[in-house]
């Protein structure tokens, strides 16, 4: 009786312990439940966090792509828009080469029709000229005088010259050539104060002539001549002076020595 009965207390107690583990591994496993529902939402929100930043970064590359398929838009806008401009300039260019082109052409047919005239003319006036008597050229009395002087006829050269200086119709080149062939005529003759006096008219009223050197040389070789020889000195001094880069200026030194 009584080991049936301590028999009985030890399964009782047993019972008791095992119940006892029991509710110990039940809430051990509420512990590990609560820990793990915590975890699942701090997971979750991390995902949710997740899901924001992708959205935002989806939103700013749809706003990426739409602002770069608006540059492009833009970009194939402007370069139309050039291309469009290029074109209206090539046309006008074009219409402008057409309106020179047949303004050339029209310029062309006019020239040749002034050259068919100017040739029809000039054929005329050949004809013309052929039919008429060749006019009788006259000679002037300048030429005429410079012609006897070169013939060496002296007289009549003398007298020409001087009716060309009473002619007066002659410029200032011409009239210091016929002062210096006056002069050489009276040097000629050994009339020196005559020669004197046309050399020195070269000299003093166009010192910047052609003549004025040969004249100034003139000049020295008349006082020379003339027994002057201080005078002459003077010359020759002056035109090497006056006339340094002249053959003159040499001849007037090689006659000082």
């Amino acid at each position: 009786m009584n080991k049936s009965l301590t028999l009985i207390l030890l399964l009782l107690c047993t019972s008791c312990f095992k119940t006892a583990e029991e509710i110990q591994r039940e809430q051990q496993i509420d512990n590990q439940l609560e820990q793990s529902s915590k975890i699942i939402i701090e997971l979750n929100s991390q995902v949710d966090e997740l899901k924001n930043r992708l959205s935002t970064t989806s939103g700013k590359i749809e706003e990426m792509d739409h602002k770069s398929q608006k540059t492009k838009e833009e970009q194939d806008l402007t370069y139309s828009q050039t291309l469009a401009q290029v074109s209206e300039q090539v046309k006008i260019l074009i219409d402008e080469n057409q309106k020179n082109k047949t303004l050339i052409e029209s310029l062309q047919k006019e020239v040749s029709a002034q050259k068919d005239y100017i040739k029809n003319v000039t054929g005329t006036l050949k004809s013309l000229s052929n039919d008429s008597p060749a006019p009788t050229q006259k000679v002037s009395l300048l030429a005429k005088a410079h012609k006897a002087f070169e013939g060496n006829k002296k007289d009549e050269a003398y007298k020409l010259y001087k009716d060309v200086l009473k002619e007066n119709k002659i410029n200032a080149a011409d009239r210091n050539h016929v002062y210096f062939n006056l002069g050489l005529l009276e040097f000629w003759n050994k009339k020196y104060n005559d020669a004197l006096v046309y050399f020195s008219k070269i000299y003093t009223k166009y010192p910047r002539s052609s003549f004025s050197p040969r004249a100034l040389l003139y000049i020295a070789r008349s006082f020379d001549k003339d027994g002057k020889k201080e005078e002459a000195k003077a010359s020759y001094q002056e035109l090497i002076k006056n006339y340094p880069k002249s053959n003159h200026a040499e001849t007037a030194k090689e006659e000082l020595k």
